[in-house]
């Protein structure tokens, strides 16, 4: 985990008659790394400018990260608290994780990086960076360290002539190559309105016909039937195998007008 320094100041400027020591001041901030594909925790350390730890037991603090291009925002998050009063190992901690998710919407540069307190009013109170009064950190965003997240195929056109059901999509790739016998895929069965059943099937064949496909069950179940009741919802599924396409299929029970909007599919 990556920990970071910040200084509760008052914005006081001090005169030395004699000179000015500055035999505690910190030279520089250490930048935050951010990799894309993974959650990345970040640690927080509180302290004053004769480098102690303070107690932030009912503070609040926001993390923001900064576009320093844009100037504007790019994510905020509030600080969890560490410093439960109990360990002075503790005293002074605060973290936050910056999710995969999180990430998806930022490109991978440098940004700037600050900390603020939240008052009791809503208001926000400046930390700092280092003794030198700097309240901007550097922060970098890096691609290449982890395997980007591959986008879910959208299956939304199913036809009403072939298939084990009314309605059946076309044969999609499930990447074979990629997987092994312990290959986890997952959809994500989009719904309005609709009551009746859902199927997904698998093949091995590489210019599959109706009779090449085969049904496959899900989440462990015995049948391969999943069964829906006026769903307007989303319902997700897992099922395991190495498959060369699989495929999709819907029908409504008598008298349901209801649809299945799209399935999202990843392997």
């Amino acid at each position: 985990m990556q920990t970071v320094t910040r200084y509760l100041l008052s914005n006081l400027v001090i005169g030395y008659i004699s000179g000015y020591h500055g035999r505690n001041s910190k030279v520089y901030d250490r930048r935050i790394t951010l990799h894309r594909g993974v959650s990345n925790p970040v640690s927080f350390t509180f302290k004053n400018e004769d480098q102690k730890a303070q107690d932030i037991t009912t503070k609040t603090y926001e993390f923001n990260i900064i576009d320093s291009e844009t100037k504007k925002s790019a994510l905020t998050r509030n600080l969890i608290i560490l410093d439960d009063g109990s360990s002075v190992t503790a005293k002074g901690t605060a973290s936050v994780t910056i999710t995969n998710g999180d990430l998806l919407k930022l490109e991978a540069k440098f940004y700037n990086f600050s900390v603020r307190e939240v008052k009791s009013d809503n208001s926000r109170e400046v930390t700092y960076a280092d003794t030198g009064y700097n309240a901007a950190g550097t922060l970098e965003v890096i691609d290449g360290a982890y395997p980007d997240a591959i986008n879910s195929t959208s299956v939304t056109s199913f036809t009403v002539t072939t298939g084990p059901l009314q309605y059946t999509s076309g044969a999609i790739n499930a990447k074979p190559g990629n997987n092994n016998n312990k290959a986890l895929h997952t959809i994500a069965v989009y719904t309005k309105s609709f009551t009746g059943t859902v199927r997904v099937q698998g093949t091995m064949s590489a210019s599959p016909a109706d009779a090449d496909y085969f049904n496959i069950t899900m989440d462990g179940k015995a049948n391969p039937t999943n069964t829906f009741s006026d769903s307007t919802t989303v319902t997700n599924y897992n099922f395991y195998g190495v498959y060369h396409s699989v495929r999709f299929s819907w029908d409504n029970d008598t008298g349901n007008n209801g649809i299945v909007d799209k399935i999202l599919y990843r392997q």
